[in-house]
C-alpha cells in the first residue's frame, strides 16, 4: 500500500492510493493523509493485514492529534467530530463490531509483538500508541512515589509545627492569605508535602497564593531554592508580577532581596535544551536543582511535558501543579490537571489528599453577571447562560447578528481602542501603548473565516487604513501593529504567546515587549511572529484583559465546547461581550470536550 494524496480535486484530505476500510474513512474525513501513512507503515513494517487493526493504528495516530492520549473501542464512534460532518454520517460508517474488533486487535503483532516493543498498546479497553502509553504510565508513577514517600523539604524549624514550616512562614502565610482559608490550606499543603496541586477558576487567587509561597520561605533563616514556571512566556511574565506585587507588599528589604531570586520563566527555559533542541538539559539523570518547583497553568501542559517536568524534579524537592481544570487542555495530547482533580475528589483516592479545590472569587465579585454567567457556561447550564445574555448588563453583553445594534457598539469600541493604539505608538509612547493594547481583546473560536482570526484582522486593519491613510503602505509594520510570537526564539530569548507592540523610536520602529521592564527589539529581528489584532480563544489562555469579545463561528461544530467558551468568558476582567446565535451559544455550553485518557483512573488507585 501506498499514501499518494489528491491534489487534482478540492479534497487534499483524499488519500487516492489506498482501499478497505481506510479509504471509507479517509473519503469521510475522520482520517488525514498522516494517519493513513501512520498506520501503513506501522502494519508494513510488522506485516499485519488485518484492516480492522490497521484503522484502529490510524484512529489511535489521530486521536492523538486531538489531544487523546489514547482511544476508546467501545466509545470512539460517538467520540469522533468532524468539522462541517453532520455526526449520523460519522456513526452510520462502517465501524467494526467491538468484540471482533478487540480479539484483532489483541491477536495483532501491532500489541503482541514478542521480538521488540510493539507499537500499539490495548489495555483496559483503552488503545494506546506506544510511547503516550509510556509517558502516562510514567507520570502516574511519578506522582504516586511522591505520594507515598515522605514530607518534602523546607526551611528548618525550631518549634513544634508543620512539618518542614516554622513559625515565621507559617505566621507570614495566615497574614496573607487569611486564618482557616482555602489559600492557606493550599500553601502549607505545597511547603510540607512533596507533590500538591493547587486548582480553581478564574480569579480565586491561585496566582496571589503562588507568591505568598517563596514570600513566606523568605522569612526562614534558609532560604530554599526556588523554581516558579508557566507553560507561556506571558503566563511567567504575569507571575514576575505578581512577585513584584507581593514583594511591595510586604515591604521587608531582606524578603525582597531573597524574592528577586525567583526568576519566573517557561518551563522549557527551566529544564534547558541541548544545542540540537531535541532533548531537554534536565532530566531522570540530571534533576534540577531547586528544592521546591511551583508550575502555573499546568491546564495548558500537555501529557508527554508533564511526564519530562517530574521527572526533572529531585527525588528530595517539592513540586506544585497549579490551575484551571475547567479550561481548555493543552493543544497537545492529554488532560493532565482534569484528571489529577478528578481523582482527587475520590475520597479514598491516594491523591486525594494533595489536592486543593479554590473556589472564592476575588478577579470580580463572587454575584457579578461575569461569574455568574462563568459558572453556567462551566456548569453546563445552557438555560441560565441563555438568560443572563438575555438579561443583559453593564458587564455582560450578547450581539446574535452584526446587525443589531450591540454588534455596532461593539465594533465602535474595538476601533476606537484600535485607534488610540496606533495614536499612542506614533507618538512614541510604548509602555502606555502596551497598557492599550490589552484594554479589549477580540477572542475568536476558529482561525480563518470571516468570523475566525484572519477575517477580524482583515476587517479591523481595514478601518485602520480609512482613519489613517497610507499607514500600511509599503509594509507590513507601521505603529500600532500588536504581533505575537508564535515560536519560541532561544536568541531573542521570546516565547510562544509573547504579545508586543510596534512603536516608533528615536532609533525608527521598534517592536515593545512587555517584559523584563520594556524590551525594545528591531522589527527584523523576530522570529516567527503573526499580527495578533484577533486571537484564537487556545491562544488567549494565560492571558488577562479588561475587555473580551468573544466570537463563536456562524454555525454549530462539535469542535465548539463549554470549556472554549469558559476559557474566552474568563479572561475578562471587567466586561464580556458575545457575539453568536442563540442556537450556536446552546451548543457550546452543552458540548464538553471529552478526551480520553486514562491518567485518572491510574492515580486514583482504582
Amino acid at each position: 500500500m501506498s499514501t499518494r494524496i489528491d491534489l487534482a480535486t478540492e479534497r487534499p484530505w483524499l488519500v487516492v492510493a489506498t482501499d478497505g476500510l481506510l479509504a471509507v474513512f479517509n473519503d469521510s474525513g475522520v482520517l488525514s493523509p498522516l494517519d493513513v501513512a501512520a498506520a501503513q507503515a506501522i502494519a508494513r513494517l510488522l506485516g499485519e493485514t488485518d484492516e480492522q487493526v490497521i484503522l484502529a493504528a490510524a484512529l489511535a495516530v489521530r486521536g492523538t492529534r486531538y489531544g487523546h492520549v489514547c482511544i476508546r473501542l467501545d466509545s470512539i464512534r460517538d467520540a469522533v467530530a468532524v468539522d462541517g460532518q453532520d455526526p449520523e454520517e460519522i456513526e452510520s460508517l462502517p465501524w467494526p463490531d467491538i468484540e471482533t474488533w478487540t480479539a484483532a486487535l489483541q491477536a495483532s503483532a501491532l500489541v503482541t509483538n514478542p521480538e521488540n516493543d510493539p507499537p500499539l498498546v490495548y489495555e483496559d479497553g483503552r488503545l494506546y500508541l506506544d510511547r503516550y502509553h509510556h509517558y502516562e504510565q510514567q507520570l502516574a508513577r511519578l506522582l504516586l512515589s511522591r505520594i507515598a514517600s515522605p514530607s518534602g523539604r523546607g526551611p528548618e524549624r525550631s518549634d513544634g509545627g508543620e512539618p518542614g514550616l516554622g513559625e515565621r512562614p507559617r505566621a507570614l502565610l495566615t497574614h496573607l492569605l487569611g486564618e482557616n482559608t482555602r489559600q492557606l490550606q493550599a500553601a502549607v499543603l505545597a511547603l510540607t508535602q512533596r507533590v500538591a496541586v493547587i486548582a480553581g477558576g478564574p480569579g480565586t487567587g491561585k496566582t496571589y497564593t503562588i507568591a505568598a509561597m517563596p514570600a513566606a520561605l523568605a522569612t526562614a533563616d534558609t532560604f530554599p531554592t526556588v523554581a516558579v514556571a508557566a507553560p507561556t512566556g506571558k503566563a511567567a511574565a504575569r507571575l514576575g508580577e505578581a512577585l513584584d506585587s507581593m514583594s511591595a507588599h510586604i515591604n521587608d528589604p531582606a524578603i525582597s532581596a531573597r524574592l528577586a531570586t525567583v526568576v519566573p520563566s517557561t518551563i522549557h527555559r527551566l529544564l534547558g535544551t541541548t544545542w540540537d533542541r531535541a532533548r531537554f538539559v534536565h532530566n531522570e539523570r540530571n534533576r534540577l536543582p531547586h528544592d521546591l518547583v511551583i508550575v502555573d497553568e499546568m491546564s495548558m501542559v500537555s501529557l508527554p511535558m508533564a511526564a519530562k517536568l517530574l521527572e526533572a524534579v529531585g527525588d528530595d524537592a517539592s513540586v506544585v501543579l497549579v490551575g484551571d481544570p475547567d479550561q481548555l487542555e493543552s493543544i497537545e495530547a492529554g488532560t493532565v490537571l482534569a484528571d489529577i482533580v478528578s481523582a482527587g475528589r475520590e475520597s479514598d483516592a491516594p491523591i486525594a489528599d494533595h489536592v486543593v479545590v479554590l473556589d472564592r472569587v476575588h478577579r470580580f465579585e463572587e454575584d457579578s453577571d461575569i461569574a455568574d454567567f462563568a459558572e453556567a457556561v462551566r456548569a453546563g447550564d445552557a438555560d441560565m447562560a441563555v438568560d443572563l445574555l438575555r438579561a443583559g448588563s453593564d458587564h455582560v453583553r450578547w450581539s446574535e447578528t452584526r446587525q443589531d445594534a450591540a454588534f455596532s457598539g461593539i465594533w465602535d469600541r474595538i476601533v476606537d481602542q484600535r485607534i488610540r493604539l496606533v495614536e499612542l505608538a506614533a507618538e512614541g509612547n510604548g509602555q502606555e501603548a502596551v497598557t492599550t493594547l490589552s484594554a479589549i481583546a477580540v477572542l475568536c473560536a476558529r482561525r480563518s473565516g470571516r468570523q475566525g482570526v484572519s477575517g477580524w484582522g482583515r476587517e479591523i486593519e481595514r478601518a485602520l487604513d480609512e482613519r489613517f491613510t497610507g499607514l500600511r503602505w509599503g509594509s507590513d509594520w507601521y505603529p500600532g501593529r500588536p504581533v505575537m510570537i508564535t515560536k519560541n526564539d532561544y536568541v531573542q530569548d521570546l516565547w510562544n504567546g509573547d504579545i508586543g507592540v510596534c512603536v516608533e523610536t528615536g532609533d525608527g520602529l521598534r517592536v515593545l515587549f512587555d517584559r523584563d521592564g520594556g524590551r525594545e527589539l528591531p522589527p527584523s529581528h523576530l522570529g516567527e511572529h503573526t499580527t495578533v489584532h484577533a486571537m484564537t480563544i487556545h491562544k488567549s489562555q494565560g492571558s488577562q484583559f479588561d475587555e473580551v469579545v468573544v466570537v463563536l463561528p456562524g454555525e454549530e461544530s462539535r469542535l465548539l465546547t463549554r470549556e472554549l467558551l469558559y476559557t474566552a468568558v474568563t479572561r475578562a476582567k471587567t466586561r464580556v461581550n458575545i457575539i453568536g446565535t442563540e442556537e450556536v451559544i446552546r451548543a457550546a455550553v452543552q458540548r464538553s470536550v471529552q478526551r480520553a485518557s486514562g491518567l485518572g483512573t491510574r492515580v486514583s488507585g482504582h
